[in-house]
């Protein structure tokens, strides 16, 4: 994605997806080169073992509430946005489909089973608020950007240190 430019709005949220994933596929491939590289199989192992680590270890319960709090949040401002669109200076079509990618959003986040999928639908919802920085308020306090970053983003985010954290727990604890 060029820096400052604009995608259509239409499929936009898929399309932020397709390419984190894709610029994770590739870092992941090149991590798997540099490890056909390395003799040492215990290297290998322990990156097995991380990998099946950020698969399998689901977020601690509080972390899994917060996320799925965020997707409701996600479908409320899309109801919201439906409404309010013209204090937005969007139009009714630009509205309906901002909407649309609100609750794409939404699903986004509730599926979330993995740290890994986490980082990347937090990532893709960044650039999903840069795009739509675009469509401001005369007031901060009723700013779309504002409150995807402070009640889905930092959310996601926190969500993402606990996990962290909760992995850094059990690095030092010994267990492997």
């Amino acid at each position: 994605m060029a820096a400052g430019a604009f995608y259509p709005l239409t499929g936009l949220f898929e399309t932020l997806i397709k390419e984190v994933y894709a610029e994770k596929q590739r870092k992941h491939e090149q991590r798997m080169k540099e490890l056909q590289i390395i003799a040492d199989s215990s290297l290998r192992d322990a990156y097995v073992q991380q990998l099946l680590l950020d698969k399998f270890l689901a977020p601690v319960e509080n972390a899994q509430h917060q996320i799925q709090n965020t997707a409701k949040h996600a479908q409320y401002l899309a109801e919201t946005f439906n409404y309010y669109y013209q204090d937005h200076s969007a139009t009714k079509e630009e509205a309906k489909e901002i909407c649309y990618q609100l609750r794409v959003l939404a699903i986004n986040i509730s599926q979330v089973d993995s740290l890994y999928e986490l980082k990347v639908i937090y990532q893709a919802a960044t650039l999903f608020v840069y795009q739509l920085s675009r469509f401001q308020h005369k007031e901060r306090k009723y700013s779309l950007e504002r409150a995807l970053r402070k009640n889905i983003l930092d959310v996601l985010n926190t969500c993402i240190a606990v996990e962290i954290n909760f992995q850094r727990r059990i690095d030092f604890m010994g267990v492997n």
